[in-house]
């Protein structure tokens, strides 16, 4: 074989199995506080912050105007505007986790780029961690909004925040609603349905499968 055969099967090869690059074009139809009427490529779609559609996320918006990201890279917009990018096929990401003995299905994952262990809890409707867990990792949940919540033991105060992140198993969702509960339960944090709400959760037997939605 020739050296110019040689590079034209190798470019052959990186063609076949490059990431693909998609166009995408995106206008700003309406805004409101946190949420953006979006056209993606000729559809509308009203995203709120945090979501994803047609590889574009809605990284916040307001009357002003609109931040989306497209592969990575943050645009401004304003009412009526719109752009057009490029982004890579995302690939699918799935996380399987298996029950530990007495049946319960514990994760690692990360909450704000911190290392976290997570009790998979399909019944919590926030990802939900203790007061000593969040000042462990560095969240200053006490400006967050106040409650109150009621315990087995007491009724005990607690504080809705947002998180930058929470990631398991390559899934990432950003600007996940949270709840911390003062004192140290539970022990380990919650993964609510703030999170489970971005993946396909499904049971095989006894594995429990994620897999993020788009």
């Amino acid at each position: 074989m020739n050296k110019s055969t040689r590079l034209m099967l190798l470019l052959l090869v990186f063609y076949l199995f490059a990431p693909a690059s998609m166009a995408v074009e995106v206008r700003v139809i309406a805004l409101f506080t946190n949420k953006a009427l979006l056209q993606i490529e000729g559809e509308q779609k009203l995203l709120s912050k945090g979501e994803t559609f047609k590889g574009v996320t809605l990284e916040s918006a307001s009357g002003r105007g609109a931040v989306v990201i497209i592969d990575g890279k943050s645009q401004k917009l304003g009412l009526n505007q719109s752009i057009q990018g490029s982004f890579k096929k995302r690939q699918v990401r799935i996380k399987k986790i298996y029950p530990e003995l007495q049946g319960m299905y514990y994760v690692n994952g990360k909450i704000n780029g911190k290392p976290t262990r997570f009790l998979v809890d399909t019944g919590a409707t926030f990802v939900t961690m203790s007061g000593r867990h969040a000042s462990q990792i560095g969240i200053d949940f006490k400006k967050g909004e106040r409650g109150y919540a009621n315990t087995a033991a007491a009724t005990v105060p607690v504080w809705k925040i947002t998180l930058d992140s929470v990631m398991v198993g390559g899934i990432r969702v950003v600007n996940v609603a949270a709840m911390v509960i003062e004192g140290s339960n539970p022990r380990e944090a919650l993964l609510g349905n703030s999170f489970l709400r971005h993946t396909e959760l499904e049971r095989s037997g006894i594995v429990m499968k994620l897999q993020q939605k788009y």
